[in-house]
């Protein structure tokens, strides 16, 4: 049996079938405009979306930490009209285009890896999120950003817990290993046909 754990913070992850509360699925929900850290800050582009106040298994059961899974996208269903948007915290503006540039089968409706955070983003000593966010990594490089777009999430494990890092670059460094981690486990049997 496979399994990994590469720093003495990571979960083991062992291959084989998974247990409640996992799989937790999330039904398509508008991408929203974050802060742009990820990009600008992490090389670590997020897709943000909201946790669903009624989902138990997100608000009760799950820690903050980082997290692997899958997810799909689609372009927005109700509105594919594109607008501009002022990041939070921040005057910059960001195209918010519904996901119209997203590719037809490469993309669309696609199961897509992902590592994901639900946290507080603790490393920054600015922050000013009082509230957990659920920030998507998708493993996969894209053309255009898709603000707008809509987005399902299939979470199917725990890497680690939230952590504050002493630096950006120790946080960058601790994100490329949860990349890595997300990449492998989500090849092996238990969870690459969920």
């Amino acid at each position: 049996m496979k399994s990994i754990q590469k720093r003495s913070c990571d979960v083991l992850i062992e291959d084989k079938p998974i247990n409640p509360p996992y799989p937790i699925r999330l039904p398509y929900q508008e991408i929203n405009v974050g802060y742009g850290r990820g990009s600008s800050d992490l090389n670590c582009p997020t897709a943000n979306i909201n946790i669903p106040i009624d989902n138990d298994d997100l608000n009760k059961n799950l820690p903050t930490g980082v997290y692997f899974g899958f997810c799909k996208l689609r372009p927005n269903s109700h509105n594919l009209e594109k607008t501009k948007q002022k990041r939070v915290l921040s005057s910059n503006e960001v195209e918010v285009n519904k996901g119209i540039y997203l590719k037809d089968e490469s993309e669309i409706d696609t199961k897509l890896p992902c590592v994901l955070s639900i946290g507080y983003n603790i490393t920054y000593d600015d922050n000013q999120i009082k509230s957990r966010s659920l920030e998507v990594h998708i493993l996969k490089n894209f053309e255009h950003k898709f603000y707008g777009a809509e987005m399902q999430l299939t979470i199917l494990g725990y890497i680690r817990p939230e952590i504050k890092f002493n630096s950006l670059d120790e946080l960058m460094e601790g994100i490329e290993i949860d990349k890595q981690v997300a990449r492998e486990v989500l090849t092996w049997e238990s969870f690459k046909d969920i």
